[in-house]
């Protein structure tokens, strides 16, 4: 018996692909490893004596990564319609709150 495409792909091309739950994307992947990440680049960028604003090379990526697979993930819920509403509403205002931070220097 074969299995799924989705199957066969590793955790994260599936989370890009909206093939996980959308809890597992928006909690585990958005949240929970964008936590992680937060901390890693931080210790990375400190560590590595560079400035602050160098920070944003690694968060603009992983800011699109997410967003794409959340907004992916929301489109195939199946569930309440209010949350994969409410999910995609997250991302756009995680998006619009970075860009702010981009511009104003914060």
């Amino acid at each position: 018996m074969a299995k799924k495409k989705s199957q066969n792909e590793n955790f994260f091309v599936r989370f890009w692909n909206g093939d996980l739950s959308l809890p597992m994307s928006y909690w585990v992947v958005g949240t929970g490893f964008g936590v992680a990440f937060a901390f890693l680049v931080g210790i990375f960028t400190i560590s590595a004596g560079m400035s602050e604003d160098a920070m944003w090379g690694f968060f603009i990526p992983w800011q699109i990564y997410i967003a794409v697979g959340i907004w992916r993930s929301a489109d195939k819920y199946k569930g309440a319609k209010f949350w994969s509403v409410l999910a995609k509403i997250s991302v756009v205002l995680g998006i619009v709150s970075n860009l702010f931070s981009i511009l104003a220097g914060v």
